[in-house]
Protein backbone atom coordinates (compact mmCIF):
# COMPACT_ATOMS: atom_id res chain seq x y z
CA UNK A 1 0.00 0.00 0.00
CA UNK A 2 1.39 3.16 -1.29
CA UNK A 3 2.62 5.84 1.78
CA UNK A 4 2.94 9.21 1.85
CA UNK A 5 6.57 10.73 0.29
CA UNK A 6 9.07 12.22 2.93
CA UNK A 7 10.28 15.08 1.21
CA UNK A 8 10.12 18.16 3.84
CA UNK A 9 13.35 19.09 5.30
CA UNK A 10 13.19 21.48 8.41
CA UNK A 11 13.32 25.13 6.05
CA UNK A 12 10.52 24.07 4.51
CA UNK A 13 8.12 23.65 7.47
CA UNK A 14 9.39 26.54 8.89
CA UNK A 15 8.28 28.44 6.23
CA UNK A 16 4.82 26.56 5.37
CA UNK A 17 4.36 27.05 9.36
CA UNK A 18 5.24 30.87 8.94
CA UNK A 19 3.27 30.84 5.57
CA UNK A 20 0.12 29.56 8.12
CA UNK A 21 0.37 32.03 10.53
CA UNK A 22 1.10 35.30 8.24
CA UNK A 23 -1.77 36.37 7.07
CA UNK A 24 -5.28 37.99 7.15
CA UNK A 25 -4.69 38.23 11.24
CA UNK A 26 -2.20 40.74 11.13
CA UNK A 27 -3.38 42.98 8.06
CA UNK A 28 -7.16 42.64 9.12
CA UNK A 29 -7.09 43.27 12.80
CA UNK A 30 -4.28 45.30 14.15
CA UNK A 31 -6.02 47.95 14.12
CA UNK A 32 -9.38 46.22 15.79
CA UNK A 33 -6.87 44.88 18.85
CA UNK A 34 -5.65 48.44 19.28
CA UNK A 35 -8.89 49.63 19.06
CA UNK A 36 -9.57 47.25 22.27
CA UNK A 37 -6.17 47.25 24.25
CA UNK A 38 -5.17 50.49 23.41
CA UNK A 39 -1.68 51.97 23.38
CA UNK A 40 -1.13 48.24 25.43
CA UNK A 41 -1.83 46.60 22.28
CA UNK A 42 1.40 45.13 22.16
CA UNK A 43 0.83 43.83 25.24
CA UNK A 44 -2.00 41.77 23.73
CA UNK A 45 0.24 40.32 20.91
CA UNK A 46 2.50 39.27 23.93
CA UNK A 47 0.02 37.05 25.55
CA UNK A 48 -1.21 35.85 22.51
CA UNK A 49 2.10 35.09 21.58
CA UNK A 50 2.60 33.03 25.11
CA UNK A 51 -0.65 31.07 24.67
CA UNK A 52 1.05 29.82 20.98
CA UNK A 53 4.01 29.12 21.93
CA UNK A 54 3.30 27.03 25.12
CA UNK A 55 0.72 25.70 22.78
CA UNK A 56 3.03 25.23 20.31
CA UNK A 57 5.16 23.32 22.81
CA UNK A 58 2.63 21.04 23.49
CA UNK A 59 2.11 20.25 19.82
CA UNK A 60 5.79 19.88 18.88
CA UNK A 61 5.99 16.90 21.79
CA UNK A 62 2.63 15.62 21.01
CA UNK A 63 3.86 15.09 17.37
CA UNK A 64 6.99 13.88 18.58
CA UNK A 65 5.33 11.54 20.26
CA UNK A 66 2.58 10.12 18.21
CA UNK A 67 4.57 11.32 14.45
CA UNK A 68 1.36 11.22 12.19
CA UNK A 69 -1.37 13.69 10.65
CA UNK A 70 -4.24 14.59 12.03
CA UNK A 71 -3.76 16.79 14.52
CA UNK A 72 -5.78 17.45 18.05
CA UNK A 73 -8.25 15.18 16.62
CA UNK A 74 -5.51 12.34 16.95
CA UNK A 75 -4.07 13.21 19.80
CA UNK A 76 -6.88 13.55 22.10
CA UNK A 77 -8.21 10.16 20.58
CA UNK A 78 -5.01 8.48 21.60
CA UNK A 79 -5.16 9.76 25.00
CA UNK A 80 -9.03 9.45 25.54
CA UNK A 81 -9.58 6.11 23.79
CA UNK A 82 -13.10 7.36 23.35
CA UNK A 83 -14.81 8.41 19.96
CA UNK A 84 -16.43 11.12 21.82
CA UNK A 85 -13.39 13.36 22.22
CA UNK A 86 -11.85 12.93 18.67
CA UNK A 87 -15.40 13.87 17.38
CA UNK A 88 -15.97 16.95 19.14
CA UNK A 89 -12.54 18.45 18.68
CA UNK A 90 -12.85 17.83 14.72
CA UNK A 91 -16.38 19.70 15.01
CA UNK A 92 -14.24 22.64 16.94
CA UNK A 93 -11.61 22.93 14.49
CA UNK A 94 -14.59 22.75 11.92
CA UNK A 95 -16.16 25.73 12.93
CA UNK A 96 -12.84 27.66 13.55
CA UNK A 97 -12.17 27.18 10.04
CA UNK A 98 -16.01 27.97 8.55
CA UNK A 99 -15.46 31.28 11.22
CA UNK A 100 -12.33 32.00 9.96
CA UNK A 101 -13.30 32.54 5.99
CA UNK A 102 -16.48 34.29 7.40
CA UNK A 103 -14.31 37.02 9.50
CA UNK A 104 -11.68 37.34 6.47
CA UNK A 105 -14.71 38.00 4.26
CA UNK A 106 -15.71 40.83 5.99
CA UNK A 107 -12.00 41.82 6.95
CA UNK A 108 -11.43 42.21 2.74
CA UNK A 109 -13.94 45.33 3.40
CA UNK A 110 -11.05 47.66 4.39
CA UNK A 111 -9.14 47.74 2.35
CA UNK A 112 -10.76 47.11 -0.94
CA UNK A 113 -12.21 50.99 0.15
CA UNK A 114 -8.82 52.38 -1.38
CA UNK A 115 -10.11 51.08 -5.11
CA UNK A 116 -13.48 51.87 -4.74
CA UNK A 117 -16.38 52.46 -1.93
CA UNK A 118 -18.18 49.51 -1.56
CA UNK A 119 -20.41 48.11 0.88
CA UNK A 120 -19.23 45.56 3.44
CA UNK A 121 -21.87 42.86 3.72
CA UNK A 122 -22.64 42.57 -0.13
CA UNK A 123 -18.92 42.57 -0.81
CA UNK A 124 -18.37 39.55 1.76
CA UNK A 125 -20.84 37.53 0.09
CA UNK A 126 -19.61 37.73 -3.27
CA UNK A 127 -16.10 37.12 -1.64
CA UNK A 128 -17.32 33.54 -0.20
CA UNK A 129 -19.29 32.50 -3.83
CA UNK A 130 -15.74 33.07 -5.37
CA UNK A 131 -13.40 31.42 -3.05
CA UNK A 132 -16.21 28.63 -2.90
CA UNK A 133 -16.04 28.67 -6.56
CA UNK A 134 -12.25 28.22 -6.89
CA UNK A 135 -12.29 25.47 -3.89
CA UNK A 136 -14.91 23.19 -6.18
CA UNK A 137 -12.86 24.37 -9.73
CA UNK A 138 -10.25 22.03 -7.93
CA UNK A 139 -7.27 24.09 -7.09
CA UNK A 140 -4.40 22.29 -5.57
CA UNK A 141 -1.64 24.31 -3.77
CA UNK A 142 1.98 23.36 -3.88
CA UNK A 143 4.68 24.05 -1.25
CA UNK A 144 6.09 26.60 -4.13
CA UNK A 145 3.02 28.67 -3.96
CA UNK A 146 2.11 28.87 -0.16
CA UNK A 147 6.41 30.12 -0.50
CA UNK A 148 5.16 32.76 -2.46
CA UNK A 149 2.32 33.98 -0.84
CA UNK A 150 4.52 33.50 2.32
CA UNK A 151 7.14 35.91 0.89
CA UNK A 152 4.58 38.53 -0.53
CA UNK A 153 2.69 38.85 2.92
CA UNK A 154 6.49 39.17 4.72
CA UNK A 155 7.51 41.83 2.23
CA UNK A 156 4.87 43.46 3.19
CA UNK A 157 5.15 43.13 7.08
CA UNK A 158 8.97 43.84 6.72
CA UNK A 159 8.56 47.47 4.40
CA UNK A 160 5.49 48.61 7.25
CA UNK A 161 7.73 48.16 10.33
CA UNK A 162 11.08 49.89 8.13
CA UNK A 163 9.05 52.79 7.32
CA UNK A 164 7.56 53.00 10.39
CA UNK A 165 10.63 53.14 12.54
CA UNK A 166 12.29 55.70 10.52
CA UNK A 167 9.67 57.82 10.60
CA UNK A 168 9.11 56.88 14.37
CA UNK A 169 13.32 57.73 14.76
CA UNK A 170 11.91 61.71 13.75
CA UNK A 171 10.52 61.69 17.76
CA UNK A 172 12.24 62.04 21.07
CA UNK A 173 12.38 58.99 23.53
CA UNK A 174 9.30 60.29 26.01
CA UNK A 175 7.17 60.78 22.90
CA UNK A 176 7.98 57.21 21.48
CA UNK A 177 7.29 55.26 25.52
CA UNK A 178 4.34 57.32 26.41
CA UNK A 179 2.84 56.01 22.97
CA UNK A 180 3.52 52.56 24.12
CA UNK A 181 2.51 53.14 27.54
CA UNK A 182 -0.98 51.22 28.32
CA UNK A 183 -3.53 53.03 29.38
CA UNK A 184 -6.35 50.42 29.98
CA UNK A 185 -6.91 48.13 32.35
CA UNK A 186 -6.22 44.39 32.09
CA UNK A 187 -9.44 43.05 31.02
CA UNK A 188 -9.44 45.48 28.15
CA UNK A 189 -5.73 43.95 27.18
CA UNK A 190 -6.93 40.55 27.71
CA UNK A 191 -9.88 40.83 25.02
CA UNK A 192 -7.64 42.28 23.17
CA UNK A 193 -5.24 39.14 23.58
CA UNK A 194 -8.30 37.16 22.53
CA UNK A 195 -8.56 39.23 19.46
CA UNK A 196 -4.65 38.93 18.52
CA UNK A 197 -4.50 35.88 19.18
CA UNK A 198 -6.34 35.45 15.63
CA UNK A 199 -3.28 36.37 13.94
CA UNK A 200 -1.42 33.17 15.26
CA UNK A 201 -3.59 30.77 14.54
CA UNK A 202 -2.34 28.52 11.57
CA UNK A 203 1.20 27.12 13.11
CA UNK A 204 -0.62 24.16 14.46
CA UNK A 205 -1.45 22.92 11.12
CA UNK A 206 2.18 22.00 10.25
CA UNK A 207 1.62 18.90 12.63
CA UNK A 208 -0.17 17.79 9.68
CA UNK A 209 2.61 17.69 7.98
CA UNK A 210 4.26 14.90 10.08
CA UNK A 211 4.06 11.34 7.57
CA UNK A 212 5.45 14.50 5.02
CA UNK A 213 8.39 15.24 6.71
CA UNK A 214 11.86 13.76 6.75
CA UNK A 215 12.39 13.46 10.38
CA UNK A 216 9.22 14.33 12.21
CA UNK A 217 10.38 13.91 15.58
CA UNK A 218 13.34 16.40 15.44
CA UNK A 219 11.98 19.01 12.56
CA UNK A 220 8.19 19.13 13.55
CA UNK A 221 9.13 20.79 17.23
CA UNK A 222 11.90 22.93 15.50
CA UNK A 223 9.50 24.00 12.98
CA UNK A 224 6.46 25.26 15.04
CA UNK A 225 8.47 27.11 17.76
CA UNK A 226 10.53 28.88 15.13
CA UNK A 227 7.44 29.97 12.98
CA UNK A 228 5.98 30.97 16.45
CA UNK A 229 9.29 33.04 16.96
CA UNK A 230 10.09 34.30 14.01
CA UNK A 231 5.91 35.82 13.86
CA UNK A 232 5.95 36.81 17.59
CA UNK A 233 9.00 39.15 16.56
CA UNK A 234 7.50 40.64 13.69
CA UNK A 235 3.85 41.26 15.04
CA UNK A 236 5.36 43.18 18.17
CA UNK A 237 7.57 45.14 15.76
CA UNK A 238 4.80 45.91 13.43
CA UNK A 239 2.41 47.12 16.06
CA UNK A 240 4.62 49.35 17.70
CA UNK A 241 5.41 51.28 14.11
CA UNK A 242 1.33 51.49 14.29
CA UNK A 243 1.69 53.06 17.72
CA UNK A 244 4.69 55.31 16.64
CA UNK A 245 3.31 56.40 13.68
CA UNK A 246 -0.48 58.12 14.95
CA UNK A 247 -2.34 57.56 17.77
CA UNK A 248 -4.08 54.91 19.48
CA UNK A 249 -7.72 56.24 18.55
CA UNK A 250 -6.58 57.03 14.96
CA UNK A 251 -5.26 53.32 14.58
CA UNK A 252 -8.25 51.86 16.13
CA UNK A 253 -10.78 53.70 14.10
CA UNK A 254 -8.75 53.14 10.96
CA UNK A 255 -9.89 49.90 8.67
CA UNK A 256 -6.36 50.30 6.77
CA UNK A 257 -3.86 51.00 9.87
CA UNK A 258 -0.42 48.98 8.19
CA UNK A 259 -1.25 51.12 4.79
CA UNK A 260 -1.98 54.60 7.27
CA UNK A 261 1.69 53.92 8.51
CA UNK A 262 3.06 54.44 5.08
CA UNK A 263 0.84 57.38 4.14
CA UNK A 264 1.53 59.34 7.08
CA UNK A 265 5.28 58.63 6.53
CA UNK A 266 4.93 59.64 3.23
CA UNK A 267 6.39 56.56 1.62
CA UNK A 268 5.68 56.65 -2.22
CA UNK A 269 4.10 53.63 -3.00
CA UNK A 270 0.51 54.21 -4.59
CA UNK A 271 -2.00 53.27 -1.67
CA UNK A 272 -3.52 50.72 -4.18
CA UNK A 273 -0.30 49.04 -4.13
CA UNK A 274 0.14 48.19 -0.58
CA UNK A 275 -3.71 47.56 -0.54
CA UNK A 276 -3.32 44.66 -3.05
CA UNK A 277 -0.67 43.00 -1.27
CA UNK A 278 -2.95 43.30 2.00
CA UNK A 279 -6.12 41.60 0.27
CA UNK A 280 -3.58 38.72 -1.40
CA UNK A 281 -2.80 38.21 2.24
CA UNK A 282 -6.31 38.19 3.31
CA UNK A 283 -7.86 36.33 0.17
CA UNK A 284 -5.34 33.55 0.64
CA UNK A 285 -5.77 32.65 3.91
CA UNK A 286 -9.99 32.79 3.36
CA UNK A 287 -9.35 30.08 0.75
CA UNK A 288 -7.27 28.15 2.53
CA UNK A 289 -9.77 28.19 5.57
CA UNK A 290 -12.78 27.40 3.16
CA UNK A 291 -11.07 24.69 1.57
CA UNK A 292 -9.62 23.16 4.70
CA UNK A 293 -13.69 23.38 6.02
CA UNK A 294 -14.89 21.27 3.09
CA UNK A 295 -12.41 18.79 3.18
CA UNK A 296 -13.25 18.55 6.69
CA UNK A 297 -16.86 18.09 6.54
CA UNK A 298 -16.08 15.86 3.48
CA UNK A 299 -14.13 13.73 5.70
CA UNK A 300 -16.24 13.49 8.77
CA UNK A 301 -19.33 12.84 6.97
CA UNK A 302 -17.32 9.78 4.90
CA UNK A 303 -16.66 8.39 8.68
CA UNK A 304 -20.36 8.76 9.16
CA UNK A 305 -20.05 11.53 11.36
CA UNK A 306 -21.85 13.54 9.52
CA UNK A 307 -24.99 13.50 6.81
CA UNK A 308 -23.64 11.04 4.48
CA UNK A 309 -24.88 13.41 1.67
CA UNK A 310 -21.54 15.32 2.47
CA UNK A 311 -19.69 13.10 0.88
CA UNK A 312 -21.15 13.96 -2.71
CA UNK A 313 -18.11 14.18 -5.12
CA UNK A 314 -18.40 15.93 -8.43
CA UNK A 315 -17.94 13.39 -11.27
CA UNK A 316 -15.90 16.27 -13.85
CA UNK A 317 -13.98 18.47 -10.99
CA UNK A 318 -13.88 15.25 -8.84
CA UNK A 319 -14.81 17.97 -5.95
CA UNK A 320 -16.92 17.25 -2.54
CA UNK A 321 -19.29 19.94 -3.99
CA UNK A 322 -22.39 18.83 -1.46
CA UNK A 323 -19.68 20.17 1.65
CA UNK A 324 -18.45 23.16 -0.23
CA UNK A 325 -21.86 23.92 -0.91
CA UNK A 326 -22.67 23.44 3.30
CA UNK A 327 -19.77 25.59 3.96
CA UNK A 328 -20.71 28.44 2.06
CA UNK A 329 -24.38 28.47 3.57
CA UNK A 330 -23.03 28.44 6.94
CA UNK A 331 -20.19 31.22 6.00
CA UNK A 332 -22.76 33.46 4.31
CA UNK A 333 -25.30 33.04 8.18
CA UNK A 334 -22.24 34.01 9.87
CA UNK A 335 -21.43 36.96 7.71
CA UNK A 336 -25.13 38.32 8.20
CA UNK A 337 -24.64 37.86 11.73
CA UNK A 338 -21.69 39.54 13.08
CA UNK A 339 -19.18 41.85 12.81
CA UNK A 340 -15.16 41.56 12.58
CA UNK A 341 -14.15 41.37 15.42
CA UNK A 342 -16.99 38.93 17.09
CA UNK A 343 -16.06 37.13 14.06
CA UNK A 344 -12.59 36.64 15.57
CA UNK A 345 -12.86 36.04 18.80
CA UNK A 346 -15.12 33.54 17.98
CA UNK A 347 -12.46 32.29 15.78
CA UNK A 348 -9.76 32.37 18.82
CA UNK A 349 -12.59 30.89 21.27
CA UNK A 350 -13.49 27.42 19.44
CA UNK A 351 -9.64 27.04 18.50
CA UNK A 352 -8.60 28.01 22.67
CA UNK A 353 -11.26 25.50 23.25
CA UNK A 354 -9.45 22.66 21.08
CA UNK A 355 -5.88 23.70 22.95
CA UNK A 356 -7.40 22.79 26.11
CA UNK A 357 -8.43 19.55 25.41
CA UNK A 358 -4.74 19.24 23.94
CA UNK A 359 -3.09 20.14 26.77
CA UNK A 360 -5.05 17.61 28.88
CA UNK A 361 -4.08 14.93 26.40
CA UNK A 362 -0.58 15.65 26.78
CA UNK A 363 -1.25 15.29 30.95
CA UNK A 364 -3.01 11.98 30.69
CA UNK A 365 -0.79 10.29 27.75
CA UNK A 366 2.61 11.08 29.68
CA UNK A 367 0.83 9.51 32.81
CA UNK A 368 -0.03 6.50 30.97
CA UNK A 369 2.63 6.26 28.30
CA UNK A 370 6.63 5.66 29.33
CA UNK A 371 8.68 8.02 27.31
CA UNK A 372 10.52 6.89 24.40
CA UNK A 373 13.96 7.53 23.45
CA UNK A 374 14.45 10.43 21.28
CA UNK A 375 11.29 12.32 21.88
CA UNK A 376 11.17 16.16 22.06
CA UNK A 377 10.20 16.34 25.93
CA UNK A 378 8.99 20.08 27.33
CA UNK A 379 8.86 21.05 31.05
CA UNK A 380 6.56 19.43 32.69
CA UNK A 381 4.71 22.43 33.33
CA UNK A 382 3.97 23.31 30.01
CA UNK A 383 0.49 21.75 30.02
CA UNK A 384 -0.74 23.65 32.76
CA UNK A 385 0.32 26.63 32.06
CA UNK A 386 -1.62 26.54 28.57
CA UNK A 387 -4.98 25.28 30.21
CA UNK A 388 -4.40 28.62 32.69
CA UNK A 389 -3.47 30.76 29.94
CA UNK A 390 -6.73 29.95 27.79
CA UNK A 391 -8.99 30.00 30.45
CA UNK A 392 -8.22 33.50 31.24
CA UNK A 393 -8.71 34.23 27.38
CA UNK A 394 -11.70 32.50 27.42
CA UNK A 395 -13.20 34.20 30.51
CA UNK A 396 -12.74 37.56 28.03
CA UNK A 397 -15.21 36.48 24.61
CA UNK A 398 -17.53 38.43 23.78
CA UNK A 399 -20.87 37.26 24.97
CA UNK A 400 -21.95 36.38 21.04
CA UNK A 401 -18.59 34.00 20.87
CA UNK A 402 -20.34 31.98 23.73
CA UNK A 403 -23.45 31.81 21.99
CA UNK A 404 -21.92 30.79 18.64
CA UNK A 405 -19.94 27.98 20.42
CA UNK A 406 -22.40 26.64 22.45
CA UNK A 407 -24.55 26.35 19.22
CA UNK A 408 -21.36 23.95 17.84
CA UNK A 409 -22.04 22.12 20.87
CA UNK A 410 -25.49 21.96 20.89
CA UNK A 411 -25.63 20.72 17.04
CA UNK A 412 -22.91 18.34 18.10
CA UNK A 413 -24.30 16.88 20.93
CA UNK A 414 -27.38 16.50 18.73
CA UNK A 415 -25.28 14.07 16.04
CA UNK A 416 -23.15 12.04 18.16
CA UNK A 417 -25.88 11.15 20.60
CA UNK A 418 -29.15 11.39 18.83
CA UNK A 419 -28.25 10.57 15.44
CA UNK A 420 -24.63 8.92 14.65
CA UNK A 421 -24.70 6.41 18.12
CA UNK A 422 -21.90 3.96 16.60
CA UNK A 423 -19.01 6.61 15.19
CA UNK A 424 -16.53 4.88 12.82
CA UNK A 425 -14.27 2.88 15.39
CA UNK A 426 -11.05 4.16 13.76
CA UNK A 427 -11.11 7.28 15.51
CA UNK A 428 -10.24 5.25 18.93
CA UNK A 429 -6.24 4.24 17.32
Amino acid sequence: MPTLARRLGLTALILYGIGDILGAGIYALVGKVVHTAGQGAWVSFLVSAALAAVTGLTYAELSSRIPKSGGAAAYSAHAFKHPIMPFFVGLLVLASGVTSAATVSLALYGYLQVFFPVPQIPVAVVFIFLISCVSFWGIRESVRANNIMTIIEFLGLILVVIVGFVFASQKSGEELAKAVLPTKNLGFILSGALLAFYAFIGFEDTVNLAEESKNPTRDIPRAILTAVAVSTVLYILVVLAVLWSMSAQEAGASGTPLLDVLTKAGFPLPPWGFAAIALIAISNTGLANLIMSSRLLYGMADQGLLPRSLKAIHPKRRTPWAAIAAAFVVCVLLVLTGGVSVMAQTTSFLLIMVFIVLHASLIIIRKNEPVKEGVFRVPNCVPYIGIAISLVLALHVDPWAYFRAGIVLAVGGILYFGVFKNPHPKLTN
